[in-house]
């Protein structure tokens, strides 16, 4: 072995650590502004939608409230049509206008705990469609 080679430096972990830290944050960095130049589609509407409305109908408990369907209406997205379905069991209540013929309509539902009364929990169903 010669001289020189003893006298080289080799990198420090921590430096290595560093730079490699430095390259992943550059490439998320570049990874982040190239997925938001890139175009959306605008009808993706409906996972939005149903967790808002979600949260809208749901008490502090996560229980989704009968009594607050029609409050649901306000989550919908401004400059659409939403109508909100919750089952349970043989119980259907609906909020909203029917969908009108033609109309493209995003649809999306989730399994909820619904208050159906005082003291009564049951599983049910919420069902969001929205539409322009």
């Amino acid at each position: 072995m010669s001289l020189s080679s003893q006298r080289r430096g080799q990198l420090s972990p921590m430096s290595a650590l560093v730079g490699l830290v430095v390259v992943c944050a550059a490439i998320s960095g570049y990874a982040t502004v190239l997925d938001r130049s890139l175009p959306t589609a605008d009808r993706d509407l409906e996972p939005s939608t149903l967790t808002a409305v979600e949260s809208a109908l749901a008490d502090d408990s996560g229980v989704v409230e009968l009594a607050r369907l029609s409050a649901g209406l306000d989550a919908c997205p401004t400059g659409y049509s939403c109508r909100l379905v919750v089952a349970v069991g043989d119980e259907r209540r609906v909020a909203g206008a029917e969908v009108p013929d033609g109309a493209t309509t995003d649809t999306a539902s989730t399994q909820v705990s619904v208050r159906s009364e005082p003291g009564h929990v049951g599983f049910g169903t919420l069902r969001v469609e929205v539409w322009a």
